[in-house]
């Protein structure tokens, strides 16, 4: 039998180690046993597990892996996430729980947007392209279409092979698509996310899940 107790022991630590931006859960397989720094207030012991740690336990991903290190996650107020799950497994290999960091990066994603800012437009951060340079606007203008194009082009090609409506597709479907497009730097570009949800009929969530 799998000691949580003593694993919780360590939460007090780590939140001291990684700071007030982290959320630590300790969970079995059903349930959150003990929270540090939540991000909610629908995170508290006793709550079900996390939609991601739902996934990893239906999908198996425990079998094969300790760990799924810094993949993204969502909050159900769209505040951005760097998330790490380690499996918990009993003596003889069967899964006991998770041990799960959330840390925000909401902050930092806004401070990279606003050096992005600052590094591409002549004027600074206040600054709009189209005055200082509009062939700069054409050029972004161009890549967001581009990435439109790609999107639409791969979702039709695989829709047209498994032959479904994107209604109707299945989970490791859409996985397929979501993989070809990451592959193909898609997600690289700002609002590729919510574009590819609503070309593949599901939620922005969903797409993060299947970008871990």
């Amino acid at each position: 039998m799998y000691d949580f107790e003593k694993t919780a022991k360590l939460l007090p630590f780590l939140r001291e180690v990684i700071g007030s931006d982290a959320e630590i859960l300790l969970c079995d397989t059903e349930r959150i046993l003990y929270a540090e720094n939540p991000t909610t207030d629908r995170v508290k012991p006793g709550n079900r597990l996390g939609d991601m740690e739902r996934s990893f336990l239906e999908e198996g991903t425990y079998k094969t892996r300790d760990c799924v290190a810094n993949y993204r996650a969502l909050l159900p107020s769209r505040e951005r996430l760097r998330a790490s799950t380690m499996f918990l497994k009993n003596d003889d290999g069967s899964l006991a729980g998770f041990l799960t960091i959330n840390v925000r990066v909401e902050e930092l994603l806004r401070m990279r947007d606003m050096l992005d800012a600052l590094i591409n437009s002549p004027g600074g951060a206040s600054a709009r392209v189209p005055d200082a340079q509009p062939e700069l606007l054409n050029r972004y203008e161009g890549v967001t279409v581009m990435v439109e194009d790609i999107i639409q082009a791969v979702t039709d090609e695989y829709l047209a092979s498994f032959g479904v409506p994107a209604e109707r597709l299945t989970s490791a479907e859409r996985q397929k698509i979501v993989q070809e497009l990451d592959r193909r730097g898609v997600f690289l570009v700002k609002g590729s996310i919510a574009e590819v949800a609503k070309r593949l009929g599901c939620s922005e969530v969903t797409i993060y899940r299947y970008l871990q």
